[in-house]
């Protein structure tokens, strides 16, 4: 491989430069000469020109470096790559993400649901795809959710209670939307919630929902004798009405968790049908819980466990065909059954008590027995005693009202015949216990 040089005969002047040269004063500083400069020819130090100074300086990241260009004198370059080195490294600016494109109410309902799919309980995912379906899409679900402000949702309002809606059912609807709109903003699709804080009708109190479905004793014996001599029935309907158990609850337990001597029933686990799907989840509470049966109902029990298989029967206690599990809906269907020979149904034959009803009456019938109120939250499988006070605390009998103001029976006749010792020492201990800043003036002066 040869190399070609060029020669320059004797006294011709120095080729013309191909590029510039990058004189360095110092550490950091240099001269950035141009290509016409006469310093990019022979590469002189020092020689006076008009070309501009380059600064190192610290980058965006650690391990990087700029290059700021400094026109002026070399004292004003050194004072600005001082300047620079003080101020530290820039702060660069994230940049600002494009907003994700607009959604409508009906593809926000649809994404939703698939996400929380396998989180959130499937009744509860039905829940929400019946009022997507039936209240919300006919109104807002081709609307773009960026386009949804308080005055669509207050007109929903509105537009539900003139078709006759329930407060109950529009309060439902209204927390879907909530719902739903809330993880558009945590999404990134909306920058606030139109149907936070919405003023609805206060609810229906508690109080007086369990009192429209709860029977007294004599009714639930009524009720129970009223079943057509199916044991199956019988003891389905005292799981729920003495025992507490929920309709998806009274489809779970097996032969294996009952107790017949011990008197305890073992709550494992439930049945729900989503969209015709049956599906068994864990209990409410997220947890198996023991609840009490009386001796009479373990007695209904066994004399309807032969029906199932005998002694060694390990299936379900109230098994739907072939075995399985029983369909979700009829444990209503037996109550209804039975509702109605009992006669507990309206002018139109609807019956008055549901399945929950019975866990109501369950309720009430022991706090009206006198059941302390720490004790029936562990029968009913609720996880925080508050929510059993706050349900059932109006269900306590009024006689009980009696018991507390029984406490102070008495006292006038007491005091009738308490010693004037007595009297004098209690009053002694109660002055010395007394701050003096607090006594009555006649005491301090007496």
């Amino acid at each position: 491989m040869t190399t070609t040089q060029r020669r320059t005969r004797p006294g011709a002047s120095t080729p013309r430069p191909r590029r510039g040269w990058r004189e360095r004063i110092e550490p950091g500083l240099y001269r950035i000469h141009r290509i016409a400069c006469p310093a990019s020819r022979d590469q002189r130090q020092g020689r006076r020109c008009g070309c501009a100074y380059q600064v190192l300086v610290p980058g965006t990241r650690p391990g990087l470096t700029r290059a700021v260009t400094v026109r002026g004198s070399v004292s004003q370059a050194r004072a600005e790559r001082r300047r620079l080195q003080a101020a530290g490294r820039p702060v660069v600016a994230a940049p600002t993400p494009d907003p994700p494109p607009s959604l409508t109410l009906n593809a926000l309902a649809e994404r939703w649901l698939h996400t929380r799919t396998g989180v959130l309980a499937p009744n509860t995912l039905a829940e929400v795809e019946v009022d997507v379906r039936l209240r919300l899409a006919p109104v807002l679900g081709d609307l773009p959710i960026d386009r949804i402000t308080r005055q669509h949702v207050d007109e929903l309002v509105a537009a539900l209670f003139r078709d006759g809606a329930s407060v109950r059912m529009v309060r439902g609807v209204i927390s879907t939307l909530r719902r739903l709109l809330r993880a558009a903003v945590e999404w990134g699709y909306l920058t606030e919630n139109p149907a936070r804080r919405v003023r609805l009708p206060a609810p229906e109190t508690r109080a007086r929902q369990a009192h429209e479905r709860v029977l007294s004793m004599d009714e639930l014996a009524v009720l129970v004798r009223s079943c057509g001599g199916s044991l199956g029935t019988e003891t389905m309907i005292r799981a729920m009405a003495e025992a507490g158990l929920r309709r998806g609850e009274v489809i779970g337990p097996r032969w294996e968790d009952v107790d017949l001597v011990g008197l305890r029933l073992v709550v494992r686990r439930s049945f729900s049908d989503v969209h015709g799907v049956r599906q068994e989840r864990t209990t409410k509470g997220k947890r198996s819980r023991r609840v009490a049966i009386s001796g009479e109902f373990a007695a209904r029990l066994a004399a309807w466990r032969p029906a199932c298989g005998g002694e060694g029967a390990t299936g379900y206690v109230w098994p739907g065909r072939d075995g399985a599990p029983m369909n979700a809906h009829s444990p209503n269907q037996s109550l209804a059954r039975a509702l109605g020979r009992a006669g507990f149904v309206d002018e139109s034959d609807v019956p008055l008590v549901t399945p929950h009803g019975l866990r109501h009456t369950a309720a009430s019938l022991m706090l009206d027995a006198g059941v302390p109120l720490i004790v029936v939250p562990r029968q009913l499988g609720h996880a925080n005693p508050n929510v059993t006070a706050r349900v059932y605390a109006h269900l306590l009998a009024d006689s009980q009202l009696d018991e507390a103001a029984a406490a102070f029976a008495g006292l006038g006749s007491r005091a009738d015949h308490v010693g004037d010792d007595v009297a004098g020492e209690s009053a002694r201990v109660i002055a010395s216990n007394t701050p003096t800043s607090t006594r009555h003036p006649a005491a301090l002066h007496g």
